[in-house]
């Protein structure tokens, strides 16, 4: 099952269009659809693999058992019409989404007992992966998916410095930072590919090096100190 690409602090992309995300603080899990198993069951609507960022995972598993129920509850059949129906995607053998795993108190990938027990997690649509084609541009995503529950756009208009300045001041009321989007053409005429980076407020880094010390906010941003200024 496709995973999800890592995403990295980068300044490579300034002067292009983007769209940036709000970065929603929680785990990345992936739900892999399949056209095949989409006919053959209406239970499943399609989906029958989930996983985290590097494990499958099972309706049965003890920490992430009730993200596969809600994601089941709150997607499955949704995406599942759209994937049949809509003129971009009907062909494709294989979709795989992503989604953010959250609550409440959850903080840097970890979630709060109190969460879970008590049903306050939560999870939400980032990204689509079609099969052979990468990861959907930003603007398709937003128009196909956005009814469905998708992170708030934050920002839409070329990439810039005051930008990050913005987001890391968080004058946007954000909880970790915002991804950014954009596509970039590739040699193939009419091809476009996705590429993301993120940008973390200054609030969430210095949480992070509270709690988990220098060595775990120098992963946080790629080993880049100029990013911690």
């Amino acid at each position: 099952m496709k995973t999800f690409p890592s995403i990295l602090h980068a300044k490579e992309s300034i002067g292009t269009y983007i769209y940036a995300f709000d970065k929603l603080d929680g785990s990345n899990l992936r739900f892999q659809w399949d056209r095949k198993l989409s006919k053959k069951s209406n239970f499943t609507h399609g989906f029958g693999k989930f996983g985290t960022r590097r494990t499958m995972i099972y309706k049965n598993d003890k920490n992430w058992g009730k993200a596969i129920d809600i994601f089941m509850e709150k997607y499955s059949e949704g995406l599942d019409k759209i994937f049949r129906e809509d003129k971009d995607l009907r062909n494709a053998k294989k979709i795989t989404v992503f989604c953010e795993y959250y609550g409440p108190n959850s903080f840097a990938g970890w979630h709060s007992e109190d969460d879970k027990k008590n049903d306050k997690m939560e999870l939400t649509l980032i990204d689509v992966d079609v099969f052979q084609k990468g990861i959907m541009s930003p603007r398709d995503f937003i128009k196909k998916f956005n009814h469905l529950g998708i992170p708030r756009v934050i920002y839409q208009g070329m990439y810039n410095q005051q930008l990050i300045d913005d987001v890391r001041n968080n004058i946007y009321g954000l909880t970790e930072g915002v991804v950014i989007k954009g596509t970039i053409l590739t040699k193939k005429k009419g091809v476009e590919n996705t590429f993301m980076e993120k940008v973390k407020t200054k609030e969430w880094l210095d949480k992070v090096r509270e709690i988990h010390g220098v060595g775990k906010l120098l992963e946080e941003v790629n080993g880049d100190k100029s990013l911690l200024i």
